[in-house]
């Protein structure tokens, strides 16, 4: 089972699941990532979890070979055990981001409203292949910034301090800013943490319509 999968089958354990919070978005499936603000921690923790999923996908490709099973096994094994060791060495270092998964709908309002502030804009080239002259859009980094800080604010709904303090979700001031102070790999965990929602989510509307068409 994937992580996703795992993620969703969460949202919808019994006494979890309330149809009237997920039309009303509060319902979607939620997870919790660990941050590491030190850059040369989050870098390490970076390449272990890399390593974990290379050798969870060469795994997958093992099949019934036994033998290169087992061994892929032992190294998936001491790799946990590496970076459990290097988690908990390192644990004053680590702030948990509770994430949260929004409705399609939701990050369509986002997107309206970074269009809104940043405007698409066009530009008239000629396409090489056909030679006919076709409209193509022109890149807008302060919008795409825009956008994904506006993501950050809504799919963040609490971070907690190594020493237990919390913050129940973050300002779009405060997003922007994380994106531009913290660590590389910090912000790689954050952003795939986040598309795992956004694929969590999509995930487990699927399920639930799929759920409400057996029973009708």
């Amino acid at each position: 089972m994937s992580d996703i999968e795992e993620i969703v089958n969460e949202a919808k354990k019994p006494g979890k699941f309330n149809i009237v919070d997920v039309v009303k978005d509060r319902g979607y499936p939620k997870d919790e990532i660990n941050v590491f603000i030190d850059e040369n921690v989050a870098f390490r923790i970076a390449e272990i979890n890399e390593a974990i999923n290379s050798i969870s996908n060469q795994m997958d490709s093992a099949g019934a070979d036994k033998k290169a099973l087992d061994k892929l096994l032992k190294q998936h094994e001491e790799i946990l055990n590496a970076r459990q060791k290097l988690l908990d060495e390192m644990s004053e270092a680590k702030y948990v981001f509770h994430l949260t998964g929004i409705s399609e709908g939701s990050r369509q309002d986002l997107f309206d409203k970074a269009v809104k502030k940043f405007p698409i804009k066009t530009v008239t080239k000629m396409n090489q292949v056909t030679g006919e002259m076709e409209d193509k859009e022109v890149e807008n980094v302060e919008r795409d910034r825009y956008f994904t800080s506006l993501l950050w604010e809504a799919g963040i709904s609490r971070i907690v301090s190594p020493d237990g303090e919390e913050q129940e979700g973050i300002t779009f001031e405060e997003a922007d800013e994380l994106r531009r102070i913290l660590p590389l790999a910090s912000l790689t965990t954050i952003t795939e943490g986040l598309e795992k929602m956004r694929a969590a989510t999509a995930l487990f509307m699927m399920s639930v319509n799929e759920d409400f068409l057996a029973k009708s």
